[in-house]
């Protein structure tokens, strides 16, 4: 018979702890009133059965049985296993083995990071949160997720040194990626917003959508690497979902101190978008808070538009009859009491609604007034919002990557308080 048990390691007057307590002890010459020697072996101890020692076996009643506990609180004498918050211990007979587990391991190795930490992100997309990371000296970008080719063409092209995994994270074991201090990631919200609610008939299911379930994959790399610092963000009804609250209840219970918080950009944040994101950072030392500047945006858009020119007339003649379409579609649910319109802002504005993904369809909102009429926004008008640049010079593509990302910005800000909470 053997014995494997993975327990924590105690602490009993600032002294490192073994309690093992399991009646298998007895069938490995552990019993009761037993003498033991402890001797230190490469990252842990041995224990043996010895006539005469200064350690014994203890005991105590458990429903009407005799149950051995071995019980050691010896500063020097456990010193190898000193610092490790898990331990793993190998009974075989007359001999027990208690070295540091993997997850102490990991969690020791996470604790004592330094900068520059190694970083990867899953669900990268084309890459405004990875700027963000990238931006900082603090951190390294070893590595990326993005199963969508022409996001992952992009992501790779701004950071040749990384490595891209272009696959479904569900396909990828956690031991196929390197070992990291920080994981950022980016969960898709497509099965979260209330808009991907509605259109996938999803309402208080989410999770059994086509991406609702992708907070399982992260999890299960969290747990196998158990980096120093984890950063999730979604949109805020992910926050109240089944899917948030498993994933947090697992993050503490692995180890992890968490910090949620809602991000109003607009109001807080001195950004111009009113686009509210959900955010979580989960860190192994617990003590991490995300401080918002406080600062509402109390300018105007002209800043991040384009100046007038001659050539708004061509782009407004472009979509002139996409708008028109769109403007009878609007009215027609109007009519039946669905609220449906679109948004336009102008140099005047103070501030800007939501820029979707499907921005480049022309079937919603924002667009800019002009001399002629309404226009889209134009990339570069979009990258100075969002407050970063994607090297693609396909429209779509761009406000793709743009209406789905992050406002880098916010998360460049983020990321540096994280980064100076780690190390110190």
């Amino acid at each position: 018979m053997k014995l494997i048990s993975f327990l924590k390691l105690g602490e009993n007057r600032d002294s490192p702890r073994v309690w093992i307590e399991s009646r298998r002890l007895n069938s490995l010459g552990f019993t009761p009133g037993v003498g033991f020697t402890i001797e230190p072996r490469l990252n842990g101890v041995r224990l043996r059965p010895a006539l005469s020692a200064e350690n014994h076996v203890s005991k105590r009643i458990s429903a009407r049985q005799e149950r051995p506990i071995i019980d050691i609180a010896n500063r020097l004498l456990l010193s190898p296993l000193d610092g490790f918050p898990e331990i793993k211990v190998t009974g075989a007979f007359r001999q027990i083995d208690v070295v540091p587990s993997a997850r102490g391991f990991h969690i020791q190795r996470g604790l004592a990071a330094k900068p520059p930490f190694k970083t990867i992100e899953v669900f990268c997309g084309g890459g405004t949160l990875s700027t963000a990371i990238a931006s900082n000296a603090d951190f390294a970008l070893v590595a990326g997720v993005e199963v969508e080719p022409k996001y992952a063409d992009v992501w790779q092209q701004a950071h040749p040194r990384a490595v891209l995994y272009q696959a479904d994270i569900r396909r990828i074991h956690a031991g196929e990626l390197p070992a990291h201090d920080v994981l950022v990631a980016s969960i898709p919200c497509t099965s979260h917003s209330t808009l991907g609610r509605a259109k996938k008939s999803l309402a208080g299911k989410p999770e059994l959508g086509d991406t609702g379930d992708l907070f399982l994959s992260v999890a299960h790399i969290v747990a196998h690497h158990l980096p120093s610092a984890c950063v999730f963000e979604n949109v805020p009804a992910f926050g109240n979902s089944l899917a948030c609250l498993s994933l947090a209840q697992h993050l503490q219970k692995i180890g992890y101190c968490l910090t949620e918080s809602i991000i109003d950009p607009l109001n807080e944040w001195n950004e111009p978008q009113d686009r509210k994101r959900w955010i979580m950072v989960a860190t192994l030392k617990p003590g991490f808070q995300i401080r918002s500047p406080q600062i509402p945006f109390t300018g105007t858009v002209g800043k991040f538009l384009d100046a007038p020119a001659d050539s708004d007339r061509l782009e407004v003649e472009r979509i002139v009859k996409s708008i028109e379409a769109l403007r009878r579609h609007n009215q027609r649910h109007a009519k039946l009491g669905h609220g449906f319109s679109f948004t336009t802002i102008n140099r005047e504005s103070t501030r800007v609604p939501t820029i979707v993904r499907s921005y480049h369809k022309i079937n919603t909102g924002p667009f800019v007034e002009t001399a002629y009429g309404l226009r889209l926004l134009h990339k570069e008008e979009v990258e100075r919002l969002m407050g970063c640049k994607i090297d693609c010079d396909h429209y779509a593509t761009a406000i793709q990557i743009l209406g789905q990302g992050v406002q880098t910005r916010i998360f460049r800000e983020i990321l540096r308080q994280l980064a100076d909470y780690l190390s110190r």
